[in-house]
């Protein structure tokens, strides 16, 4: 047992908090000073990085046990899983636990106080009738489902000004839905449920009643399909700033996600010591 947990229990410890640890820090850097597409760093790279460690670290340990075949496959899906889901549950947290609030009395105010990653705006409105559109589609689930994103973005207005002036301040709204797109779907009943959808999107639009009490400014990977609603009726995006609606209240905004990275990590490593410290090691060849 003492050379098992030598080999292959502390190993994976030490693997795990410490790659929680780094990633965790490089995440903070680039939050804080680089404005970088957050599907990156809080999704992708994650991702990438727990593959590298399963193929070249995991993978090695498990041959150094005696398990079958399946046992294999199934414990490597696991802890690509395990690894991963604490990593992109904090980035999450860290996200929003160090993004500042500020509060503001008029719209215009927003170009003239520090850019923060939440605003509550007093004295605002949205101009629903001066909204623009665009539709974009993805494939979801390998192809197997289309997903639909109607994407309204209106402009936030000062409600005590009876004229506003150019709108630079905007906010946007996304209604999107998913359809099957497997190979037996009838494609004609498919075109049809979609164009309802989208046709449907401008009621859900206009019934929809904004706020303007907890907004949160959109990051870089989430304002294109936005943008490009406002490019396509000729409006220059290059200083717009578009926010969304949050949901909840700015003290809760982390909602349990600091508690179940904790519970993910401590998981993880409970998981590999209960699949991995009852197996036998396999016997070394003495040359």
């Amino acid at each position: 047992m003492k050379e098992k947990l030598n080999r292959i229990i502390l190993p994976y410890l030490i693997i795990s908090i410490t790659y929680f640890i780094l990633f965790s820090i490089i995440y903070w850097f680039q939050n804080t000073y680089l404005e970088i597409d957050d599907s990156y760093f809080g999704y992708w790279i994650p991702i990438m990085t727990s593959i590298i460690i399963v193929w070249f670290i995991v993978r090695k340990k498990l041959k150094l046990l005696i398990i079958s075949e399946k046992q294999y496959s199934f414990s490597l899906f696991i802890f690509f899983f395990l690894l991963t889901a604490p990593i992109i549950t904090f980035t999450f947290y860290l996200n929003r636990k160090n993004g500042e609030m500020t509060y503001l009395n008029n719209p215009e105010e927003i170009f003239i106080k520090p850019k923060t990653l939440y605003y509550s705006i007093q004295n605002a409105k949205v101009d629903k009738s001066n909204y623009r559109f665009s539709v974009s589609k993805s494939s979801v689930d390998r192809g197997n489902e289309i997903g639909v994103g109607c994407y309204y973005v209106s402009p936030i207005v000062n409600k005590r000004k009876i004229l506003n002036g150019s709108h630079k301040l905007w906010m946007g709204l996304l209604i999107g839905q998913k359809f099957s797109n497997r190979v037996f779907d009838n494609k004609n009943e498919q075109e049809k449920l979609i164009f309802n959808f989208i046709d449907s999107s401008a009621v859900q639009f206009t019934k929809h009643h904004f706020q303007t009490k907890f907004l949160k400014r959109m990051s870089i990977g989430e304002v294109d399909d936005y943008k490009e609603a406002l490019e396509n009726t000729g409006i220059n995006t290059n200083d717009l700033i578009i926010l969304r609606e949050e949901t909840g209240t700015y003290e809760t905004r982390t909602g349990t996600s600091l508690i179940w990275t904790i519970i993910l990590l401590i998981t993880s490593n409970i998981t590999w010591f209960l699949l991995t410290g009852f197996e036998k090691l396999k016997k070394q060849k003495i040359k």
